[in-house]
C-alpha cells in the first residue's frame, strides 16, 4: 500500500519550516503571547529558499505590519470593530501593500489585523503583542536560513565545462563548412549548451541571492554574457550551414582560420582584441576583393559579411564583459 504521494520528499527548506515554526510557538507561548499559534503560521510564510529573499520578505512583513496597525486601529476606533470595518481595512489595505511591492505581506498581516477586529479594545498591549508575534516569526525565519549552501565550486566548474564546449563547437564549425558531420547534429549540440547555460544561470542566481554582503554577481554575470555569445553562435551556425561550399574553398579559408583561433584561444580573461583585429582584416580583404560575378556568388559574399559581423559582437560582448569585470 503506497501511504506517500509519488515524488514525495522531505526537503531541507520543509525541516527548516518545521523547525522555525514549532519554535515560533514554543517562544511565543513561553513569553505568554496571546494567539502563540500565529507566530507559527507566519513563520511557515516567511521562510524562503534563498537567504536573501527570507531577509527581503521579513523587512516587507514589518514594514507592512507598522501600515495594518496603523490603518486598523483607525478605521476601529472611529468607526467600531466590526466585520464590514474589517472589509474597509482591506479595501485599502491590499492595493497599497501590492502598490508597495509587498503583496506576500498582506495573508499574515491581515490575519494579525484580525486579533484587533475580535478584541473589545484596542491598547498599547495588545498591539505589542501583534509585533513581537511577527517579530519571532520572521527572524526564526531568517535564522534557519542563515547556513546556506555555497555553490561557488559547481559555478566554477560550470565555467570551465561552458568554454570546453563552446572551444570545441567552434572548432567543429570547420567540419561543417567541410559537410564533413551531420548539421542537424551539431545544432543540437548548441542547443543543448543553451539549455546548460540557462541551468547555470539559475544555480548562479540562487547563490546571489544566499549572500547578503558583497560582490557575489561574478558567476551570475559571465554566464548572462555567455548566454548571449551562444544566441549569437546559433545564428552564425544557421547562416553558415545555408550556404553552398562547392568550389568556395579559397572564400572559407580565412573564416576556418578564425573559428579555430576563437577555439584556441577561448578563454575567461581574454579581453578579445587580437580576435578582433583579426575579424576586422578578415572583413577588410573581403571588401577589397573582385566584386560576385553571379547571384550565387553574392549571396555567399553576403552571408559570410553577415557571419563575420555576428562573429564581431560575438567578440564585442565578451571584450566588454572583461573591461566591465575589471572595474
Amino acid at each position: 500500500m503506497i501511504i506517500f504521494p509519488k515524488g514525495f520528499k522531505i526537503g531541507a527548506r520543509t525541516v527548516k519550516t518545521v523547525i522555525a515554526a514549532s519554535l515560533a510557538i514554543f517562544i511565543a507561548d513561553l513569553l505568554g503571547l496571546e494567539y502563540a499559534t500565529a507566530a507559527g503560521v507566519i513563520a511557515i510564510l516567511s521562510v524562503t529558499n534563498t537567504k536573501k529573499s527570507t531577509f527581503k520578505s521579513g523587512k516587507n512583513r514589518l514594514l507592512n505590519f507598522l501600515f495594518a496597525m496603523l490603518l486598523s486601529t483607525i478605521l476601529f476606533n472611529l468607526l467600531g470593530h466590526h466585520v464590514l470595518i474589517f472589509s474597509l481595512f482591506l479595501l485599502v489595505f491590499i492595493p497599497c501593500s501590492a502598490a508597495w511591492g509587498m503583496s506576500e505581506a498582506i495573508a499574515p498581516n491581515a490575519v494579525l489585523v484580525t486579533h484587533l477586529l475580535i478584541a473589545p479594545q484596542i491598547t498599547t498591549s495588545l498591539l505589542l503583542n501583534e509585533f513581537l508575534l511577527n517579530f519571532i516569526a520572521i527572524s526564526l525565519a531568517f535564522i534557519v536560513n542563515w547556513k546556506m549552501p555555497n555553490f561557488q565550486d559547481e559555478l566554477t566548474a560550470r565555467e570551465k565545462r561552458v568554454e570546453h564546449h563552446f572551444r570545441d563547437l567552434f572548432k567543429r564549425l570547420s567540419f561543417i563548412m567541410d559537410k564533413k558531420i551531420e548539421q542537424t547534429h551539431f545544432l543540437h549540440k548548441v542547443e543543448d549548451l543553451e539549455g546548460y547555460i540557462l541551468d547555470s544561470l539559475v544555480i548562479a542566481r540562487r547563490h546571489m541571492d544566499n549572500k547578503l554582503s558583497g560582490n557575489t554577481s561574478g558567476s551570475y554575470d559571465y554566464l548572462t554574457m555567455r548566454a548571449t555569445q551562444v544566441e549569437l553562435f546559433r545564428e552564425i551556425t544557421e547562416i553558415l550551414i545555408q550556404i553552398d561550399m562547392t568550389g568556395q574553398d579559397q572564400q572559407f579559408q580565412s573564416l576556418e582560420q578564425l573559428f579555430k583561433a576563437i577555439s584556441d584561444t577561448y578563454a575567461r580573461d581574454n579581453n578579445g582584441k587580437a580576435l578582433m583585429a583579426q575579424t576586422e582584416e578578415i572583413l577588410t580583404h573581403y571588401r577589397a576583393s573582385e566584386l560576385p560575378k553571379t547571384r550565387e556568388e553574392f549571396e555567399v559574399r553576403a552571408r559570410l559579411f553577415q557571419i563575420l559581423q555576428l562573429i564581431q559582437t560575438f567578440i564585442q560582448i565578451k571584450h566588454d564583459y572583461v573591461i566591465e569585470s575589471r572595474v
